[in-house]
């Protein structure tokens, strides 16, 4: 076996090597952006990759997601690396495909490059000889939660279960033999952070049409609209403690023509909270009050809860690894290490609800983040030292026999079994309706 201060200085050398290569994949995936549960030719380029290393790659998976296993042959913990591969809806985005708007303004390409460099260094080098346990590389759908009725008729076709990706992959038993996982996202700098969970919702105002000119005769369900918004515009006060709790929407359909009083009207939110019990709590609340706006204005209305992610509390063993690779990979580099919450929401809180895991963050990106101004600034940080990064991660946990990978899987033994996590899903996916008041 070798020394680890020799293969941590393999693994830098080998991805020097591997450069330009990684560059134009990151680069490849950058100019062909597509959104949740439409990745097509992104996943095609990824399994392609690794099936060039010599990889079986199981295919398929929660629609456009694999998953390939590489084992030691030595007993030990199963640690999973993900790699997302959606992109957003941003169509004012000078890089935005011009069919579809689609634009990977939130860096998932760098996600997926940094997976495939993982894959390249663990299938061209020998360190896989001086590791044990197994090394599970997933790629991920649809982690962004956009395109809501399309992702709604997927499931109404049987198709998926879930709206987001790792949601529907924990779902089909992807993760079912992980002992623990993590990612990296693109960002300004190294670290990691905690975030939100969220549910998404999709309400319906029902009235009765009639000539705008003689309004009486109908009922207005713009109008049941506009009261259920200064309703969840009261309703934050209650919430005014928290630094945490988020409640956000559009009216996604007014109404059809100006003459016509509207008979139907839709509206869009998303609630995000720092726990479940939070974001359980708020969903009633919020449903509560949309529904009796909807029957003050002598409409009906539903109201249909959509899970989104779950909230993100990093592992902080796996955080203090991510620093040191970090400080071997790119010596000197600032890192951040959970100082900041974020109020936004990944579905990387999924995976840490049913085992320990961590979503890190490096450097590389301009920009707004989901803004048109995004920008790959760094694209050697973003791709490369990101795969390294993530590989010498993987060497300090499965090295030897893999002593930091195994105290870390102890700790799965207190989070969520999957089971109760699918539950928990079914409990938050519903539909609320004024006429069951």
């Amino acid at each position: 076996m070798k020394e680890k201060k020799i293969l941590q200085q393999q693994i830098l050398a080998f991805f020097d090597s591997e450069k330009e290569n990684l560059l134009n994949l990151g680069s490849w995936f950058w100019k062909n952006p597509e959104s949740g549960y439409r990745e097509k030719k992104t996943s095609t380029m990824a399994i392609k990759t690794l099936q060039r290393l010599g990889l079986t790659v199981q295919q398929g998976l929660a629609i456009t997601g694999f998953r390939t296993i590489i084992d030691t042959g030595r007993p030990g913990p199963t640690v999973a690396v993900l790699g997302e591969l959606d992109s957003l809806i941003i169509p004012s985005h000078p890089d935005a495909d011009p069919e579809t708007g689609a634009v990977h303004a939130c860096g998932h390409n760098a996600s997926l490059t940094a997976l495939l460099g993982t894959a390249m260094a663990l299938a061209k080098t020998d360190l896989i000889e001086n590791l044990c346990g197994k090394i599970v590389l997933i790629g991920c759908p649809a982690e962004e939660g956009i395109e809501m009725e399309y992702r709604l008729d997927l499931i109404r076709q049987g198709r998926i279960k879930c709206i987001s990706g790792k949601a529907e992959l924990i779902c089909e038993g992807v993760f079912q033999d992980v002992d623990l996982a993590f990612m990296n996202h693109l960002s300004i700098n190294y670290g990691y952070n905690d975030h939100n969970g969220c549910i998404n919702k999709k309400i319906i105002f029902h009235g009765k049409s009639c000539h705008a000119a003689f309004p009486e005769e109908g009922h207005n369900a713009l109008n049941a609209a506009n009261l259920a918004l200064h309703a969840i515009a009261l309703l934050r006060e209650s919430y005014s403690a928290s630094d945490k709790i988020r409640i956000h929407g559009i009216i996604s359909n007014g109404g059809d023509a100006v003459n016509v009083i509207p008979d139907t009207v839709a509206m869009e939110y998303m609630l995000r909270a720092s726990t479940v019990q939070d974001i359980t709590s708020l969903n009633d609340r919020f449903d509560h009050i949309v529904l009796h706006a909807a029957m003050a204005a002598e409409c009906e209305a539903e109201s249909e809860s959509i899970k989104g992610s779950l909230p993100l509390y990093d592992d902080p063993e796996l955080g203090k690894i991510m620093e040191n690779m970090v400080q071997i990979a790119d010596p000197g580099a600032p890192f951040d290490a959970n100082g900041k919450y974020m109020c936004s929401c990944t579905d990387m809180g999924d995976v840490s609800v049913i085992l320990p895991a961590i979503h890190g963050y490096v450097p590389g990106r301009s920009g707004c983040s989901h803004g048109k101004d995004y920008q790959i600034a760094d694209p050697d940080k973003a791709y490369v030292k990101n795969a390294a990064v993530e590989t010498l991660m993987l060497l300090e946990l499965l090295y030897g026999n893999a002593e930091k990978a195994k105290q870390i899987a102890t700790r799965k033994k207190d989070c969520m079994p999957i089971p109760k996590y699918i539950e928990l899903i079914e409990n938050l996916n519903r539909i609320a309706s004024s006429k069951e008041m």
